[in-house]
């Protein structure tokens, strides 16, 4: 990267920056003559005598001759600024696309950090560096040539006008000039000091947030949250003196600008008045002098600004740079793109070796020392040794992840460190124990590997695509569209894409998934006019899953079927009320009734009053069992309607009932309760009880909703029908198409094994799977557990069909995943770090590292011959009657 920000500047965006003087100069004869013009009407049309005049070969008379000039300087006044217009538009273009360009640049740079690098660097740090600390250069690029011509050019101009009125005045107006571009400039190095030291500290301070959300759970396991304020807060009053003093320098310096400025004025009060009296300049020709220096005035300041700015942006951007330029990086040809011609060209097969390699995190300390070791094409292998051994060093050098400072890593005689990514990416599958599960689907989490560049145009129209090819082209971004297909099938070693899903979901299921996979697709929400074929075959399997609860004695006992001639108990009084629900799956049931058509329905049901007065009885019962608790009792969250600060408002509501009745309520009240009543469960909250005659008026009422509401709500509810599929729910709910029973213990569980077996008697468990892909896995696999986010990567490195497999500590916990793992490597070579080793399971060879080196190496039975030999001098590694993939257990 340009070390300066001019280098950069110039480097990418030179003629531009060439087009933008061009039309600043143009803008100079405009300026000049919108001075000219009103000392010309001042002088020749309003105290003008001899008219008429001849102007463009016309006589005009003194008023049209007024005319004629306001005309032409209303026209300047247009033209001034249309180009102006013009210019800033081009400088944004430029400015914006320049910045596009750095980010992208930035970006690229974090894409070449080798691994050893982020143990020195959060992302706390390089995240806002790339978002908000380059945003001010994108404005200031596009002012960085134009501003100095534009203001610099103005002034000259304002100045020439001003000293051809007269020579004494124009000297005026620039006396104090040169003083001020002596102390400005001292007063300013100290502000770009104090600039720099606060984009460092506040860099500290993002750190500081990022380390306080990763380790939030350590954080209020160990009680330490006055610590870390503590620690904010003595960064942030850092920050406050330092801006203080900034503040101080700064306004120092607008203070002293501002004086001087207003110095010259009472210059032309003075000699300018003496000059008009003796006759020597006309008072129009001091009137535009006057104008032309206040007029002056904004372009100096503007050049002060820009000065300032130069400064600020200069420092940063230098700072950015240095951050984003380490020594610890790849060459910038590992990043270059490849295509099919290239990686056939270049095929990385044959034996994978370390030869001579030391190195690691660090030069000085390296975990791996004078390793050599030869892997045969095709054989699988155990790498073996504990966390401190250098077995996890040595593995990410085979994959080529970390280059060795001394030694080389070769495949098939080639050295990797030379080597574009994608070839790599494309010959070798690398996955630890804990690898990094991107915030997106289960599918993207999967597929990733495959995804090295488009295989197929995106989707788009062409006139957009060429829109866009263009601009990426003009910031040197890459030419490939998001939007684009990219998973590659051939990678994963099939011909048709259409048989990736059922190749994931096979693969999954084989690394331990299947359950989990099931489960997640039952609860997934799906919209139905995204999976018409799911949908299709959930509706059908919904009658014949009814058919099959109500003539089993055993499960009918468990669910409770959606009937429109009867009240659901374990159901919420808003599902039974409406027997329907919002079609946004995000509407709290209790927000429902601030849509004014289900108050309009309520009021024309005659259920309004019921539904309150539950609402009453509710909160009553709330306040009565929690009022005297804490707020933050973890009783009142667990089992509480109200939180604690919305029972003080509640209790008010519930007197203004109990002493002047229902009808003395706001809108918003009856809202409120109403929305509290719907909340309730009649099987699950018995605080208030439902009576038969108002579960029968809730039976009637729907016929009303359905008239009232369903058609005029534009889609906002879906009904309980036994036709249509109701996109809030989950894949279960809308299959069983009832509630499982609240008041039934063990019913979640023996209702799950009767869905479970049902699901797979009706041939559904496939169409579930495929909807368990589109799982959002949450920030970093948030929402999977570690031993789900260790299969997930594992099931990553395997969907590539890669000539070599590096696996370091993933499958010590499953027999039967390391023979899954065997059989779909077959051909391919297979490198297994583990932290110990148990009976032989039939792998070609073992390696043994300790402390950084390699101590020994061959069969099983060799290896262990060989440590239970002290004499020899090989490391004494005890033989464990555990099986292989059995540790911890």
């Amino acid at each position: 990267m340009k070390k300066t920000l001019f280098g950069f500047i110039w480097r990418y965006s030179a003629r531009q920056q060439i087009v933008i003087v061009a039309i600043t100069v143009m803008s100079f004869p405009l300026v000049y003559m919108s001075l000219d013009l009103p000392k010309r009407i001042v002088n020749d049309a309003l105290q003008g005598k001899h008219f008429p005049r001849h102007l463009f070969g016309f006589e005009l008379d003194q008023l049209p001759y007024l005319f004629v000039l306001c005309m032409a300087f209303l026209a300047l006044v247009v033209a001034n600024n249309g180009v102006k217009y013009v210019l800033n538009v081009y400088k944004g273009i430029v400015g914006e696309r320049m910045l596009r360009r750095l980010r992208y640049q930035l970006y690229s740079q974090v894409l070449r950090f080798r691994p050893t690098h982020f143990r020195r660097v959060s992302s706390g740090e390089l995240i806002p560096m790339i978002t908000a600390e380059v945003e001010d250069l994108g404005t200031f690029i596009g002012d960085s040539v134009a501003q100095p011509a534009f203001q610099g050019g103005t002034l000259l101009v304002y100045i020439f006008f001003i000293f051809m009125q007269d020579p004494w005045l124009g000297l005026a107006s620039i006396s104090l000039y040169p003083i001020q571009a002596v102390v400005i400039p001292r007063l300013q190095k100290r502000v770009i000091y104090l600039s720099r030291e606060r984009i460092k500290n506040v860099r500290r301070i993002s750190d500081r947030i990022g380390e306080s959300v990763s380790g939030a759970i350590e954080m209020h396991a160990h009680g330490t949250s006055a610590w870390h304020l503590a620690n904010i807060s003595d960064r942030l009053y850092e920050n406050y003196l330092i801006r203080f003093e900034i503040y101080k320098r700064k306004y120092l310096i607008k203070f002293v600008n501002n004086f001087m400025n207003q110095l010259p004025p009472f210059f032309f009060y003075l000699i300018g008045g003496y000059l008009v009296l003796k006759g020597q300049i006309s008072f129009g020709a001091l009137v535009a002098v006057l104008t032309a220096y206040k007029d002056l005035a904004s372009p100096w300041n503007e050049l002060l600004t820009y000065y300032q700015d130069l400064a600020n942006v200069s420092v940063k951007y230098e700072t950015i740079v240095e951050n984003f330029d380490p020594p610890e990086i790849y060459p910038t040809e590992r990043m270059l793109q490849h295509n099919d011609d290239e990686a056939e060209a270049v095929p990385l097969q044959g034996d994978l070796a370390l030869v001579n390699a030391t190195g690691g995190s660090t030069v000085q300390n390296p975990e791996v020392r004078d390793v050599s070791l030869a892997i045969p094409a095709g054989r699988h292998v155990a790498l073996v040794g504990d966390d401190s051994s250098g077995r996890t060093e040595a593995l990410q050098m085979l994959a080529g992840l970390i280059p060795p400072s001394s030694g080389r890593v070769e495949v098939g005689g080639r050295t990797l460190d030379g080597l574009p990514e994608t070839v790599l990416g494309v010959t070798i599958g690398y996955a630890s124990s804990s690898p990094y599960i991107f915030n997106d689907t289960i599918r993207t989490n999967v597929l990733y590997g495959l995804r090295h560049r488009p295989v197929g145009p995106p989707r788009m129209e062409a006139s957009e695509l060429r829109r866009r090819q263009n601009e990426a082209a003009a910031t040197e971004s890459t030419l490939y569209e998001f939007d684009a297909p990219w998973d590659d099938v051939r990678r994963a070693g099939l011909e048709d894409p259409d048989e990736l899903e059922d190749a994931m979901i096979a693969l999954l299921e084989s690394v331990g998934l299947r359950e989990d996979l099931y489960r997640v697709g039952l609860q997934a929400r799906i919209r139905p006019e995204d999976w018409p074929d799911l949908v299709g075959m959930v509706i059908a399997a919904r009658r014949a899953l009814r058919d099959r609860i109500e003539h089993s004695a055993e499960v009918s006992d468990l669910v409770e079927l959606w009937d429109p001639e009867k009240t659901n108990r374990s159901a919420t009084v808003a599902e039974n009320v409406l027997f329907a629900l919002p079609a946004d799956a995000n509407t709290p049931v209790g927000a429902i009734p601030q849509d004014p058509m289900i108050m309009r329905f309520l009021d024309d049901a005659g259920l309004t009053e019921d539904l309150i007065n539950l609402g009453v009885a509710v909160a009553e019962t709330m306040i009565e069992l929690f009022s005297t608790m804490r707020g933050d009792d973890d009783f009142v969250g667990a089992y509480s309607f109200l939180s604690a600060d919305e029972l003080p408002a509640y209790e008010a509501r519930v007197k203004k009932v109990r002493a002047s009745g229902a009808k003395s309520l706001s809108a918003a009240d009856r809202v409120d309760l109403v929305g509290l009543a719907f909340r309730v469960v009649p099987a699950r909250h018995r605080i208030a009880g439902i009576s038969e005659e108002l579960r029968r008026k809730i039976v009637m009422g729907r016929t009303v909703f359905r008239e009232t509401v369903l058609g005029r709500a534009n889609g906002r509810y879906v009904p309980f029908d036994s036709d249509t599929y109701i996109a809030s729910l989950s894949i279960e709910d809308n299959l069983l198409f009832g509630k499982i029973r609240v008041d039934r213990r063990g019913a979640r569980e023996r209702t799950d094994l009767f869905l479970r077996e049902t699901v797979a008697d009706l041939g559904l468990r496939m169409a579930v799977a495929r909807a368990a892909l589109d799982f959002q896995v949450g920030v970093a696999g948030s929402r999977l557990t570690g031993s789900q986010r260790r299969k997930l990567g594992l099931a990553r490195v395997l969907m590539k069909t890669a000539p070599i497999v590096i696996l370091d500590d993933l499958v010590d916990d499953d027999p039967q995943v390391l023979a899954f793992v065997r059989e779909r490597c077959e051909g391919r070579t297979l490198v297994l770090g583990t932290s110990h080793i148990g009976s032989d399971v039939g792998l070609d060879r073992y390696f043994v590292m300790r402390d950084g080196r390699l101590v020994t190496e061959g069969a099983y039975a060799d290896v262990f011959k060989s440590a239970s030999n002290e004499a020899s001098g090989m490391p004494a590694v005890e033989e464990a009657s555990v099986e292989f993939g059995e540790a911890g257990a």
